[in-house]
């Protein structure tokens, strides 16, 4: 009885107290020195307890794999701006690395046809630049004069006497129909008007923004290339490791790996053919504005469902600002467009090359892009879809793991009875 009174969390008491009073001294420490505040010291101190029991404790390894997976996502989200153009390049080779490899099967050396490949998109991304985002981005400005204009009329409307006059006849009272006005129609017609304002006025200071960041990220290319350059050997480096200590997420990561490069890619192609079709088709069509509707079609279309639907949303609305006496034949033209586009991509090319590999349920899909949206904002909508794939495709494997554990207990009973 007496040992078990001198006996604290395990300890004896003469080593259990001091390493408390230790602790509530340190903590005390950091509260009033602020260091508390500082992620990457509360990493270190959890990191240098957890470590020595990660393999005799298993909460302590669950503890110490997700301390490490709180500190690299805060030093991520930390360091956005220092680690984009690494992100960017990344992306860039990852989605080049089946062309370059195909560029070796023909005996093309692997550092000459990654020059070659950024040589191309780097024409492609300059003609853009010169041919297409200057007339894009005139059409933008102009649409937002057109949309300004419509405001200041509708606003003078709703103040004129041909107005009351036309509410009058329909027998309401001119002091009801004064109140109406001012008090409720009025702040809600501005209020709407601002706001669509400010959206255009907001994508066009972006635009600006991200031309400038663009021309600044010249370290892009010679990132890219090197990561071109030596993806073989870090695809080996990673073989070697996992395939050692874990052959299963080896195999996983090669199949996360596989729908991220055909979905990705798909979808970067698909905004190129998609946006350059949508263009030319309007402008045939004679529709006002074609190149911008074109690369807003375009960039809306990885979106399932809400892309299409907001493309609609949005030529129909240029159609009605900027030339209301025609926007009926408009917005049939539009209409065509977008749905004849949506349904040759979603229903005919992308079955092909996707293949089963990201189908999902239709209702599945458009929850993922519910909870994606709501909880990740525009970027949700976008990665819903490959990351939903993939946590179906763990689900999947996790099903055929525990149909084979019930498969296999029936026959271990049977034996144990033949036993006995």
């Amino acid at each position: 009885m007496e040992k078990e009174h001198n006996v604290v969390f395990g300890l004896p008491w003469n080593i259990g107290v001091p390493i408390i009073l230790s602790a509530i001294t340190c903590m005390t420490f950091l509260v009033l020195t602020d260091l508390v505040a500082n992620p990457l010291l509360l990493f270190l101190i959890a990191f240098f307890l957890l470590f020595p029991f990660r393999h005799s404790s298993f909460m302590a390894g669950r503890l110490l794999t997700l301390n490490w997976a709180v500190f690299l996502l805060w030093m991520i989200m930390d360091l956005n701006s220092a680690l984009l153009p690494f992100a960017l390049s990344f992306a860039l080779a990852f989605l080049l690395d089946p062309i370059i490899n195909a560029m070796e099967r023909v005996k093309i050396k692997r550092w000459l046809g990654s020059l070659l490949m950024l040589g191309i998109i780097g024409g492609i991304l300059a003609a853009i630049a010169i041919f297409v985002f200057p007339p894009a981005y005139a059409q933008l400005d102009q649409v937002t004069k057109e949309v300004s204009k419509f405001v200041v009329q509708t606003t003078n409307y709703l103040e004129s006497r041909q107005f009351y006059s036309m509410l009058q006849s329909f027998g309401i009272p001119k002091e009801t129909v004064k109140q109406l006005v001012q008090d409720q129609l009025m702040p809600k017609a501005e209020s709407l008007f601002s706001s669509v304002m400010d959206a255009l006025f907001a994508l066009l200071t972006n635009i600006s923004m991200i031309a400038a960041q663009l021309l600044n990220l010249i370290l892009i290319p010679i990132i890219t290339f090197y990561f071109l350059k030596d993806l073989p050997a870090l695809k080996k480096f990673l073989r070697e490791i996992l395939g050692i200590k874990n052959p299963k997420s080896l195999s996983m990561l090669e199949r996360v790996s596989d729908i991220l490069k055909i979905y990705v890619g798909w979808q970067v192609i698909a905004v190129v053919w998609i946006g350059s079709a949508a263009s030319l088709f309007l402008s045939l069509l004679g529709i006002p504005y074609a190149i911008v509707l074109g690369v807003a079609f375009g960039l809306l279309n990885p979106i399932p469902f809400f892309g299409s639907i907001a493309s609609m949303i949005i030529g129909i609305i240029v159609a009605i600002f900027v030339d209301p006496q025609h926007a009926l034949m408009h917005v049939i033209g539009i209409a065509l467009v977008v749905n004849g586009l949506h349904f040759l991509n979603a229903y005919i090319i992308e079955p092909r090359i996707l293949g089963t590999r990201v189908g999902l349920h239709p209702v599945l899909l458009l929850a993922s892009i519910f909870v994606f949206g709501h909880f990740f904002g525009f970027i949700g909508l976008l990665i819903a879809v490959p990351t939903t794939a993939i946590l179906m495709m763990f689900f999947r494997e996790w099903e055929k793991t525990l149909h084979a554990s019930v498969q296999s207990s029936p026959a271990i009973v049977s034996d144990d009875k033949e036993q006995k």
